[in-house]
This record gives structure tokens, C-alpha cells and sequence, in this order.
């Protein structure tokens, strides 16, 4: 059966054991973690004890090192590029599955949309840096989780399989955000870039971000899992028969829609 999660610090920001706990009793089998966001403790990254005793009984699916790769600031590149590294060096000893990262934009700590961030250029820089990352990865035996989105450098799923066909590493994956690939000019067509994402990635899909929407003002607003848009029926039914190792991963759903899109995911999970 696929296996469910949420990213942590959408059920706020505790200490580790009280967010392993909360996360088990909602039934979660695992959670996507940003250690800066989901925790009131830095972390040690020499000492990881206390972490990989909270999270013994809950597996963590994805660590969120998520940084804009090709930031204007190249000090905050470099840094970015540094504290990713980090985590590929730990990922192991907490039995993480994944590293993650987008593929961040030219406008900065805001990572929105400018037409450059489409240009041939800058995805050359991309793969320069994940390349390097991937390296780092298999180093230490982890594995990158690399995410699509419009705004961003990789806008569809073929730019993502560029990245993926020039690094050429079993250590690079996909994370599938199927809502970030959208826009108010194309949300019509979302089951069809969700079958382009199988036609171009289906083997290297690790994880999938759940997300829903409606469409309010000419823009997409994110809404609780089963109150928008999205066909979740046909989307895990797919999920089931292309990819039924990867994990479902709540990203953005909060506050009481969690029970409710828990819910309804996972009986969908056990009818499809």
C-alpha cells in the first residue's frame, strides 16, 4: 500500500519527539523534515542521537534542503549549495530516503516567475550545480530529489528529465509536484502534464506532493485534499499502477483540512 506523509512544519514547529508522536497519531507513515522550520532545537548535525531516536518509529521520507540554486546572491548560492551537502552527509544516519530541492529562480528570495528563468542559460546552471550535488550524493551513498515547477528554472516535466538525462546518476530522483507545474493558463490541461510526467520521469519518481486548488480571482488558490479541482480518484489510481514504491507527501495542507485529506486519500488508497 503507498505510504502517506506531510511535511512537517505544516503541523507546526515543536521539539522532535512531540512532532514524531503528532505525526504517528494521525496516522502518518512518514514526513517530509526542514529542520529550520519544523523544529524549536537546532540541530547538531555531529550529533544526531536525540533525532534518530524521536523519529525511530516514523520514517522520514524526504529532508527538506530546499535552497534557490540560482539565487542572484551567489554568496547565498554557495551557502545553499554547502548546507545541502550537509544533509547528504547525514541523510543516511537517519535513515532518510531523500535530499530535496526546486530549481529556484533568477528573482531571489521570492522565487517567481521572470522569462529568464526559462532560458537555456540558466538551466545550464542548474545542472552544473545538481550535478555537483548528485556527486556529493553518491560520495555518501543518498540520494537528490530534484522538483519541478512553472515559475522556476525546470517549468515542465521534459525540462526535468533534461536535468536527469545530462547528470546521468542513479542518485538524482523526481519529486512531482503536479498543483507547482500550474498556472491560470494552464490548469485545464493538468491531467495532461500529470501523464507527461509519467511519459518522462516515471522511473526516477520517488515522491509525490498532494495538493489541491480552486480557482479564485484568475489564480490558483491551494485548498484541503478532495475540495478542489484536482481528480484524486484517477490521480492515485495512476500513482498505484506507475509508481507504487513512491511516497504521497502533504505539502500545504494545515489546521483541520489535514484529518479531512488524510482521510480522504487514504481511502482512496485502499478502494483503487
Amino acid at each position: 500500500m503507498l505510504e502517506i506523509g506531510i511535511r512537517a512544519h505544516d503541523l507546526g514547529k515543536m521539539d522532535a519527539a512531540a512532532l514524531a508522536k503528532l505525526s504517528t497519531s494521525l496516522g502518518f507513515d512518514g514526513i517530509q523534515l526542514v529542520f529550520l522550520k519544523a523544529l524549536t532545537s537546532a540541530v547538531d548535525f555531529s550529533y544526531l542521537d536525540e533525532i534518530k531516536k524521536a523519529f525511530s518509529g516514523l520514517k522520514i521520507m524526504m529532508l527538506g534542503a530546499y535552497f534557490n540554486p540560482v539565487h542572484p546572491d551567489q554568496k547565498k548560492v554557495v551557502a545553499g549549495v554547502s548546507y545541502f551537502k550537509e544533509h547528504l552527509k547525514i541523510a543516511n544516519q537517519l535513515n532518510a530516503d531523500f535530499v530535496g530541492s526546486e530549481t529556484g529562480s533568477l528573482m531571489g528570495d521570492t522565487w517567481g516567475y521572470v522569462p529568464e528563468n526559462h532560458e537555456e542559460a540558466t538551466l545550464e546552471s542548474v545542472i552544473d550545480i545538481f550535478r555537483d550535488l548528485t556527486a556529493c550524493a553518491e560520495k555518501y551513498d543518498s540520494f537528490v530529489a530534484i522538483e519541478g515547477a512553472y515559475k522556476h528554472v525546470a517549468y515542465a516535466p521534459e525540462i526535468v528529465k533534461r536535468i536527469l538525462d545530462r547528470i546521468a546518476s542513479p542518485n538524482l530522483k523526481v519529486t512531482i509536484d503536479l498543483y507547482n507545474f500550474l498556472h491560470i493558463g494552464n490548469y485545464e490541461q493538468r491531467m495532461e502534464i500529470f501523464n507527461q510526467c509519467f511519459i518522462y520521469l516515471k522511473d526516477d519518481i520517488v515522491i509525490y506532493h498532494l495538493k489541491d486548488f480552486v480557482v479564485d480571482s484568475d489564480a490558483l488558490k491551494q485548498v484541503g485534499l478532495g475540495k478542489g479541482l484536482m481528480d484524486f480518484p484517477a490521480i492515485i489510481r495512476r500513482i498505484k499502477r506507475e509508481t507504487p514504491n513512491a511516497y504521497l507527501v502533504f505539502e500545504g495542507v494545515t489546521g483541520e483540512d489535514i484529518k479531512t485529506s488524510f482521510d480522504y486519500i487514504h481511502q482512496l488508497i485502499r478502494e483503487e
